[in-house]
């Protein structure tokens, strides 16, 4: 960057360029201060959660509803975060985090929001911290580390109290990454322990990780450099030393994987059992007809959100909706492209290679294929995946502007606009959670025939006392899900409590939000 200075007709404008040259080395030689810069930065921009409320979707039964998280810290409490289910999921860390929460700040929200707050902004920090030794290149890695800190996706799980879990267990991975590059310096027993408790911990707190020893075979390729791979270029690290990484042959590096794989298989058996005794009608979709055209929807969808992050809600239902044929082929042409630009920058850009590879193989848990929930995507399953397709994006988009002409401050002047652009959009998304009323009304705005929302909207209206207008919710929701059994009998005991208290139920809906 050239800067002319008026100053002092002494000074010449070399010496400028030079100070400036010097700061920027200055902060780029100092991974830690920009990785704490960082940690603040995303603490600030999310810190607003903190006047959010509890929603009525979960943080019910898994906080202030629950006799035994609201005891806080107690022996009968401990017991129970470590032999105790929420929803048949075993998350121990997440509970006992909850108890923690509790004992620290009673049963009022905010403290719960700043906790969760918190963990992300380390979570960030210690990204960037690690892409920074992975690579040697502090300005990638920090990049990297800001969009996915400060992407509104990551607002569904900071300021939803309930997804404690997904930050709590993105933290431990990342700190199983930290500890992986470790080990890869120096391979030990020692060391490697540090990697396998990381994940434990990881899964503890939700099982979403299942998918580290993939991905950690992936760094392995890049930018660790530990495994060469035919058509795959050998990894170069931005700082110019050589890679302090002692390669491995094959074999042995699937043998020390197979301790992390059989803990993750381990988690994702029970986790997958687990979840069949509580699947409602409609959960269960045929795989062929339902799910891999739903999962091929998905994939676009979390592409096109991460570019264009508009409509965002929780609640997302996969109740056998059909898309068109013409929609699920045009996802198809996208999944191909995608496959194509892996392929295609295999050998002048493994960084874009691997980081779609961690893209694909992250979403494979939560993408829809394996009937674990009720959702066929939504904003907090995107938290894993990102990692990868930032390290796409930005690597690729690096290597495109070298071999242009460019002003060498264009790239971070492409990531300040960028980081810019997304704070009020996180603002924005924060204040959806503001309570549950205002959650169920956004998803309706966006999909008016949520039966999901219609029902959870109407039992926070009787919980405000406001039954009579909860009534007309609770018809739409029983209208566009007839299954519903749940809404069906909530329906039925309004209906039966407003007339022994002689209250009117309205007739006519109220209008579409």
């Amino acid at each position: 960057m050239s800067l002319s200075m008026s100053m002092s007709t002494n000074t010449p404008p070399a010496r400028s360029n030079t100070l400036l040259d010097r700061l920027s080395r200055m902060i780029l030689a100092s991974p830690s201060r920009v990785s704490l810069a960082l940690a603040a930065l995303t603490f600030l921009v999310f810190l607003p959660t903190v006047n959010c409320d509890f929603v009525n979707w979960d943080d019910n039964s898994y906080v202030y509803e629950n006799p035994r998280v609201l005891q806080g810290l107690s022996a009968d409490g401990l017991r129970y975060a470590f032999t105790g289910t929420l929803y048949h999921s075993w998350a121990p860390l997440t509970v006992l985090s909850y108890l923690v929460d509790v004992s620290l700040f009673g049963v009022r929200p905010a403290g719960f929001h700043l906790t969760s707050v918190v963990l992300h902004a380390v979570t960030a920090g210690l990204l960037c911290v690690a892409l920074c030794r992975m690579t040697g290149r502090v300005g990638a890695s920090t990049a990297v580390a800001a969009l996915f800190a400060l992407h509104p996706l990551r607002v569904e799980s900071v300021a939803w109290i309930a997804e404690r879990k997904d930050v709590l267990s993105v933290l431990f991975l990342v700190l199983a990454m930290l500890a992986y590059e470790w080990y890869c310096r120096r391979p030990g027993v020692g060391r490697f322990s540090l990697v396998f408790v990381a994940l434990l911990a990881s899964l503890l707190s939700k099982a979403t990780a299942v998918t580290l020893p993939g991905l950690l075979l992936l760094l392995d390729v890049w930018p660790l450099g530990r495994l060469s791979v035919p058509g795959i270029g050998v990894p170069v690290r931005g700082d110019g030393r050589p890679l302090p990484y002692p390669s491995r042959p094959w074999p042995v590096v699937l043998l020390e994987k197979l301790p992390l794989l059989a803990l993750s298989v381990g988690f994702a058996f029970f986790q997958i059992v687990a979840s069949q005794q509580v699947l409602v009608a409609g959960e269960s979709l045929p795989l062929v007809s339902r799910r891999v055209p739903n999962a091929v929807y998905a994939f676009d969808w979390y592409l096109v959100k991460t570019i264009w992050p508009t409509d965002l809600h929780p609640a997302h239902t996969h109740f056998g909706v059909v898309h068109p044929l013409w929609l699920v082929a045009l996802c198809g042409v996208g999944v191909l492209a995608t496959v194509a630009i892996a392929v295609l920058s295999a050998r002048r850009s493994p960084a874009v290679t691997v980081g779609l590879a961690w893209f694909a193989a992250a979403l494979v848990p939560v993408i829809g294929l394996v009937p674990v929930g009720i959702q066929s995507h939504s904003d907090r399953f995107a938290y894993i995946p990102h990692i990868g397709l930032f390290i796409a994006l930005v690597w690729g988009g690096l290597e495109i502007l070298s071999r242009w002409p460019t002003r060498p401050w264009l790239p971070a002047a492409v990531l300040v606009a960028i980081l810019v652009a997304c704070v009020p959009l996180d603002r924005r998304q924060i204040a959806v959670w503001k309570d549950s009323e205002t959650l169920w009304q956004h998803v309706l705005a966006i999909e008016p025939e949520n039966a999901f929302a219609c029902n959870n909207l109407a039992v926070a209206l009787h919980e405000a006392g406001r039954s009579a207008e909860a009534i007309p919710y609770l018809k739409r929701s029983v209208t566009h899900m007839p299954q519903a059994e749940l809404h069906r009998a909530n329906l039925e005991k309004l209906e039966k409590m407003l007339l022994n208290t002689g209250t009117a139920a309205p007739h006519a809906a109220p209008p579409t939000p």
